[in-house]
């Protein structure tokens, strides 16, 4: 790049200019050489030693990005030309960080309001000489960042805070979270797939502005109806990482005096279960073999944890149970309201995904199929298990109980109320089993009530001891649930 063109930009840029974009190219130059940054001209010399300046494209950027189009006069090109060239750039060219424009965005939209709400809220964190009256919000982020509290895969901290201040640049970085892989870089090309009106689109496309600007069915789409990033407005953010405790109850063995039988095959259930919430990012605890007060207990203990970082709470239960409850191995019913309550009163859990997943009868009836109009008395219905005579029930005598749900629940039972719930002696149950099937094999962005749905179909398609098994997802989800997997 000219030499003279850069000195000339250098003259027309402030002390402003220089910090942003040093905040910005914090990613291509290494921090070291990037402290002794003074002014534009410092800044251009260490990008050229990166060998960067040859990519004629990335100081344009860099100016847009901090909005000073009217330098790009010195450089004899336009925002328009600059923004449709970046879309067509090589996706192997370094430009400038996605993660790093999302946070420039954020700090240039904030008001000196919420940035006093911030720095308020970052004392426990941040050193009080690091915030400042003349901190500005680029300071305080690249002091997070030093700190490990802010990072392009560590923003649960900076968009917890955001929630509390102004939660419309907290879904900036939902947003940002939801991107695809190629659609943060923007330079897939587009050339082939869209006209050249709509190749002159800023390089800051969102997915909504994007639909907008589709013109018809005949007009290739930027996105695959599986790849298109979910609003941030309407799916929990399930970035968090952990992503949340998962608590796993597992009771095996019964006192002699309850008269309940072991329930063989329940170690393959919570071992399925355990890995599999491993896999979705789970910090996963199994307690085993719990009697009624201990399971009130272990709850508690849960629900006063310190759920601030994590984006959800999941908790599975496997047991013997009977209507509304499950029992604890003395055989005494703990409310399926008395699992869910304590969570609903936890302070740092609202408006997060609150799951629980119960293996155990909500009755003593069996679940009779119905003959449809293309069956005949003689059919067989396939059955999953050789054996039905190592089927068992978790069930015990019923109890007339309700189950209330609070905001942002989903309870998966495994059957409907007043009938039983069926477990192989080996294979694990019919429930579990099929529900870790489902979530493992999901397609991605399938949410958690769409795949329930399927266990709901496999499982009914099943004859168990010649009956059938109905579960049942109760929930009071405010969005849609898209659960991570690996």
């Amino acid at each position: 790049m000219d030499p003279l063109k850069l000195h000339e930009i250098d003259e027309n840029l402030i002390g402003t200019d220089v910090a942003q974009l040093k905040f910005l190219c914090m990613n291509l130059i290494p921090k070291k050489r990037l402290e002794t940054v003074i002014d534009g001209k410092d800044l251009f010399q260490r990008l050229d030693e990166q060998a960067l300046l040859d990519d004629q494209l990335l100081v344009p950027e860099l100016l847009i990005t901090i909005g000073r189009l009217d330098l790009l006069g010195i450089l004899k090109t336009s925002k328009e030309e600059v923004d449709r060239k970046l879309l067509e750039r090589d996706i192997s060219s370094k430009g400038v960080s996605p993660y790093r424009k999302m946070l420039f965005e954020i700090s240039e939209d904030m008001t000196e309001e919420n940035l006093r709400s911030v720095k308020f809220l970052l004392v426990p964190v941040l050193p009080k000489a690091k915030l400042g009256s003349s901190a500005s919000l680029l300071d305080v982020m690249i002091e997070m960042e030093k700190q490990q509290k802010l990072g392009e895969d560590n923003l649960h901290e900076l968009y917890n805070i955001l929630m509390e201040c102004n939660k419309q640049l907290a879904c900036r970085i939902e947003d940002f979270q939801n991107m695809d892989p190629e659609q943060e870089t923007h330079r897939l090309p587009l050339q082939e797939m869209l006209n050249d009106e709509q190749l002159s689109l800023p390089i800051q496309l969102n997915i909504e502005r994007v639909e907008g600007e589709r013109r018809d069915s005949s007009v290739g789409s930027l996105y695959t109806d599986s790849d298109t990033p979910p609003r941030s407005d309407e799916y929990y953010s399930m970035t968090q990482r952990p992503l949340g405790f998962c608590l796993i109850i597992n009771n095996y063995r019964f006192e002699e005096a309850t008269s309940l039988r072991k329930r063989e095959g329940t170690m393959k259930d919570k071992d399925e279960l355990l890995s599999l919430f491993q896999r979705m990012h789970f910090e996963v605890e199994v307690r085993e073999d719990l009697r009624a007060s201990d399971i009130r207990a272990v709850i508690k203990e849960f629900a006063k944890k310190d759920h601030t970082q994590m984006g959800a709470f999941a908790c599975c239960v496997l047991s013997h149970g009977e209507k509304g409850a499950v029992l604890g191995t003395d055989g005494k019913p703990v409310e399926i309201r008395e699992l869910t309550q304590p969570f609903a009163e936890c302070r740092t859990l609202p408006t997060k995904p609150k799951l629980f997943f119960i293996q155990a009868c909500q009755g003593k009836e069996n679940q009779y199929g119905i003959w449809t109009a293309d069956g005949q008395e003689n059919d067989t219905e396939e059955s999953t298990i050789d054996e039905e005579s190592k089927i068992e029930e978790d069930a015990s005598v019923p109890a007339m109980r309700r189950v209330p749900l609070e905001a942002d629940f989903l309870i998966g039972m495994a059957t409907v109320e007043q009938y039983m719930s069926y477990r192989h002696t080996t294979e694990g149950s019919v429930y579990i089993q099929e529900l870790c099937r489902q979530l493992q094999n999901c397609p991605r962005n399938e949410d958690i009530l769409s795949i329930l749905t399927k266990v709901n179909r496999e499982v009914s398609f099943k004859v168990l001891n010649g009956f059938k098994q109905m579960p049942e997802p109760r929930y009071t989800l405010t969005k849609k649930l898209v659960l991570p997997m690996d």
